[in-house]
């Protein structure tokens, strides 16, 4: 159950990305709100929008166990006193704050760590002057993190371990990079799988972008659909001074490769499955990006990508978490089967599937080969038993399926009755030529 209430705030101009290891540990077993001082649309440091939960007086501070400030551009907060009062109500009611980055020199600078302990930004050459007077009157470390209940700061680059200490703090035993739980929840912006991999899920489906980044350099793996989701993977290129090396196409759905064209690239730097059936390997900075067949779901083919060093696999549209694996339109469902189980033995860490949220591969091998095995048992009982078409509809997508809560509702649901009209075909074809 979930008992501990969390509270994320917002603000223009907030990084995203110091604070979102750190959520995505929370999130097993606290509930966690976003808040503001207005009920609107937030911009990132990283130029992602954000929808805001609640604005702050719809929260009661006393009923908050911890407050979360992102570091970012927080200057025009220092002088807001309905966020300082709510800060101070917050630890009147013996909850605690941390703040890391810019989220620290917020803090900081309203006074709440006079005489304190505290990590932050003090040395920054261009700190606001407020902000650098108020750090002279604290006990500045320099840490990564330091704890002086109760408040925590922690410097943008102790962002991990920042994670740490909060997950620690909250007696979650599990992390989400060892396996547990079997799923990462989606959210907006990009979602870490580690400090090397980043996924971006489109609105269309929940289909996966997903970005390999070292040293200076970074792979993508599929395009995207529309124009904001190529729009996303350019502002974290030039925000992060990463040079796109390299464009993988996993398979020419549009889905996947529609942007295609929007990226500026070699067409020796674009690989699919037309040129490396045979496989192929890339490096990106410190990372190894193994491609290889993994072939039943385009008629075309399909591939995937490894990055070795963290045991992830890139799978494209050979796996889905939010629909059921596509066995239909083309497929071919035994060798889909095949390749499904050869993953399964090969047992990756996480596996990114085309569609839908990351599962560790164990998992998420787990869930497909079970829809496929479920479902050819109805339609063998069906048939044995001289039934129909008429017949296919009593088998229902909940009956076959794990996480149907997880499912893009009507997408699903046709994928599920296509699935079983053209399999039911093609056994009731293959029983008419053995007798």
């Amino acid at each position: 159950m979930k008992n501990k209430k969390i509270a994320l705030l917002y603000y223009d101009g907030f990084s995203e990305f110091e604070v979102s290891l750190a959520l995505m540990y929370l999130q097993i077993n606290c509930e966690v709100t976003t808040i503001a001082l207005q009920k609107r649309e937030y911009k990132s440091l990283e130029s992602q929008r954000f929808i805001v939960d609640a604005i702050i007086n719809e929260v009661d501070p006393a009923s908050l166990d911890l407050l979360i400030i992102p570091g970012g551009e927080p200057d025009l907060l220092l002088q807001n006193s309905q966020l300082y009062e709510y800060i101070k109500a917050v630890v009147a009611s013996q909850g605690t704050v941390a703040g890391i980055c810019g989220g620290a020199d917020l803090l900081v600078g309203m006074g709440f760590l006079k005489g304190r302990r505290c990590t932050g930004n003090a040395t920054y050459p261009h700190l606001h002057p407020i902000i650098k007077a108020a750090y002279e009157k604290t006990r500045f470390t320099g840490e990564e993190v330091v704890i002086d209940t109760p408040f925590i700061t922690a410097t943008g680059d102790g962002f991990i371990k920042f994670a740490e200490v909060l997950k620690a703090m909250y007696g979650i035993k599990e992390t989400i990079l060892e396996g547990k739980p079997t799923w990462v929840a989606p959210k907006a912006g990009w979602i870490n799988v580690s400090n090397s991999i980043l996924v971006s899920q489109s609105a269309f489906e929940e289909c996966n972008m997903t970005l390999i980044a070292s040293q200076n350099e970074a792979v993508l793996i599929d395009t995207g659909y529309r124009l904001a989701e190529a729009q996303r993977v350019i502002d974290y290129l030039l925000s992060h001074n990463l040079v796109l090396k390299n464009i993988v196409i996993t398979h020419h759905h549009e889905d996947h490769d529609a942007n295609l064209a929007l990226f500026s690239m070699n067409q020796g730097c674009i690989y699919d499955p037309s040129n490396c059936a045979e496989g192929v390997t890339l490096k990106v900075g410190k990372m190894t990006v193994r491609l290889f067949a993994t072939p039943g779901h385009f008629p075309q083919g399909d591939i995937s990508a490894l990055v070795v060093e963290e045991n992830v696999l890139i799978a494209g549209d050979i796996l889905y978490s939010c629909l059921p694996i596509q066995l239909c339109y083309g497929a071919k469902p035994n060798v889909i089967r095949d390749t499904i189980e050869k993953m399964a033995k090969a047992d990756y860490a996480w596996i990114i599937p085309g569609h839908g949220r990351i599962m560790t591969g164990a998992a998420i091998t787990e869930m497909a080969l079970s829809y496929i095995d479920k479902l050819y048992s109805r339609l063998d009982q069906i048939i044995d038993q001289h039934g129909n078409e008429d017949d296919l509809y009593a088998i229902k997508l909940s009956d076959c399926i794990a996480h149907i809560d997880w499912m893009v509702e009507e997408p699903a649901i046709d994928l599920h009755r296509q699935n079983k009209i053209e399999i039911f075909t093609a056994k009731q074809k293959n029983q008419s030529s053995q007798i």
